[in-house]
């Protein structure tokens, strides 16, 4: 069976990036170092949290009797390991351009395997409610208001982003029905979200610092005053994620309670581009 693609024009013109072995830009996000830090460290901790997700939703899984349920579980299965094959690819790109994603890739596994080490089964569901989330916001942007649009942003990046966000609202809501089908309740869901939270921003922020640092742009004014905007303005990136995170904490919330409209009309290759996105980064 022939599926989809995410948009011809896009495949095409990537291939052609490809072709003319033309690198991705160190700025590939409108040649703005901050907006493209933002993303980039948000590779730096997919791997290892796209891993620990496979693991306890597998876990949990085992404990249902719904088949719908447990299919919904192995195709997110599926798709957070070909997530976590394409960032570990995506990371070590960073790496040779002098960013230590992998450092920060080490660390995320540290507090995550703390977490399985501390926590039972509906507390590590908890953490892996609180991830997708997050990225079910953070691809709403991209799928909705189209903020990876544009000439002045690499084809092959936008591609690597709109699957991976595309993959991520299918399964949005497929930890928390696991949570609540072993009997998850809302005060482990406030509290352990809550402290899980700030835990994960306090990472984010550390990673952005870091890779700032790296290439001596964190004092630099002209880098914030043309990426600040971007990030915590109105329509800011940081800004509509701290918006949709409060949702999490209500007490009936539901992850498909915040519509994924897909104005751009993205389409899915189910599963299977993993393998020509990999190659971008080689």
């Amino acid at each position: 069976m022939t599926e989809p693609i995410i948009n011809e024009r896009e495949q095409k013109h990537a291939a052609e990036l490809m072709k003319a072995k033309v690198p991705i830009r160190e700025w590939w996000f409108k040649d703005n170092a901050l907006l493209t830090f933002a993303f980039n460290t948000s590779s730096a901790t997919v791997p290892e949290g796209e891993r620990f997700i496979v693991r306890a939703v597998g876990e949990a899984a085992k404990r249902v009797k719904d088949e719908h349920l447990k299919k919904e579980a192995e195709t997110l299965m599926h798709e957070e390991l070909a997530h976590a094959r394409m960032h570990d690819a995506y990371n070590n790109y960073l790496d040779s351009i002098g960013l230590p994603a992998n450092k920060h890739c080490a660390e995320t596994k540290k507090l995550l395997d703390f977490f399985e080490r501390r926590m039972t089964l509906k507390m590590r569901l908890v953490t892996c409610t609180i991830i997708e989330h997050f990225t079910a916001t953070y691809s709403k942007q991209i799928l909705d208001i189209g903020i990876l649009e544009g000439e002045d942003t690499d084809e092959r990046m936008d591609r690597v982003w709109s699957w991976h966000c595309i993959e991520e609202v299918e399964h949005r809501a497929t930890a928390i029905d696991l949570y609540r089908a072993i009997g998850g309740g809302y005060f482990t869901r406030l509290t352990v979200g809550a402290w899980v939270s700030i835990a994960f921003a306090i990472a984010h922020a550390r990673c952005l610092i870091d890779f700032l640092a790296a290439k001596k742009l964190l004092w630099n004014f002209n880098i914030w005053s043309k990426g600040i905007g971007y990030l915590l303005g109105r329509r800011g990136v940081y800004a509509l994620v701290l918006k949709y995170w409060f949702s999490y904490f209500k007490p009936g919330f539901h992850p498909n309670d915040i519509p994924i409209e897909n104005r751009l009309k993205k389409q899915l290759h189910h599963y299977h581009i993993e393998d020509e996105l990999v190659g971008y980064f080689r």
